[in-house]
């Protein structure tokens, strides 16, 4: 039977001392109504084995310690009946696609039609550490197998920016190396792009950090001058610090004023971490861009 790419519609979304949410998407749990992929049949409508990846710097989001995996969490666009979906994680050398992976953990997540316009959780079922310095790999996978009618699954995608390629692989479909949406034979699905977040902690000091939360807003980025940042859910923060991409510190502040802003003036142009510690004891983290 001839398998073919199809594109769906439907969907939205969906302490420790400080946990970590990494991802790829300016809004990480805000979930597109259209624009996914998936390989399957038009015409028996069903989607058959596809593996959806992200990879992960984790320095790239300031993490130069041990990674404790505590949720791993991704949008859901279809599921028309109850079916397990498979999440593997991975250590990646190389750049991926090409390079060397070393399995971490999996687990099997459930789920169903009222998963539809949610983000669905591992939680507990998944804690690997992964090791600092290394690059963490994000496979969702689906078999479309075991279920009458036909599985149709497809993962969650966002419209927004990103900070890296969403990738799909499936045999049925002859892509055995995994293929970056928006090329090759996926060159029509350039809005294909995984809603996944990543939530841990620094394994030694059990510390929780979000990272790219809605909570925390910040502006403009880039900046050439003055970066100013506002939480809400009514925080204050308690600290500001500016890293390079080598861990450094380059400039922090210990305040009970709620300082919101940072003058970047005198800094080099390029990419920089600003990680504000808010009054609900979490440390929020963003990506920043200097002009």
């Amino acid at each position: 039977m001839k398998k073919v790419f199809t594109s769906l519609s439907l969907i939205v979304l969906a302490s420790l001392a400080h946990g970590q949410v990494i991802t790829q998407n300016a809004t990480p749990n805000t979930v597109a109504t259209t624009g996914s992929v998936a390989c399957g049949s038009q015409v028996d409508g069903y989607t058959s084995d596809n593996s959806y990846y992200r990879i992960f710097t984790l320095a790239d989001y300031g993490i130069t310690y041990d990674y404790k995996i505590t949720n791993v969490a991704f949008g859901v666009q279809t599921a028309n009946v109850a079916f397990p979906v498979e999440v593997n994680l991975y250590t990646w050398v190389g750049t991926f696609p090409t390079g060397t992976p070393t399995f971490l953990a999996t687990a099997d997540v459930n789920v169903t039609p009222a998963s539809v316009g949610t983000m669905v959780n591992t939680g507990t079922n998944l804690v690997p550490v992964v090791p600092s310095g290394s690059k963490l790999l994000v496979e969702i996978f689906h078999d479309g197998e075991g279920t009458t009618p036909p599985q149709n699954f497809y993962l969650g995608t966002h419209p927004g920016a990103q900070t890296g390629p969403s990738y799909l692989a499936s045999e049925a479909c002859g892509i055995t190396t995994p293929l970056a949406t928006g090329t090759g034979a996926l060159a029509g699905f350039a809005s294909a792009r995984w809603v996944i977040t990543v939530t841990g902690q620094n394994a030694t000091l059990g510390t929780t950090e979000v990272i790219n939360s809605r909570d925390l807003q910040i502006y403009p980025n880039p900046v050439k001058d003055v970066l100013k940042f506002k939480f809400g859910n009514q925080l204050k923060s308690e600290g500001i610090d500016i890293y390079d991409m080598n861990g450094r510190v380059l400039t922090s502040i210990q305040n009970n004023k709620d300082v919101n802003e940072v003058n970047m003036s005198g800094y080099v142009k390029g990419n920089y971490i600003l990680k504000v510690k808010a009054s609900d004891g979490k440390v929020y983290i963003q990506k920043i861009i200097k002009e």
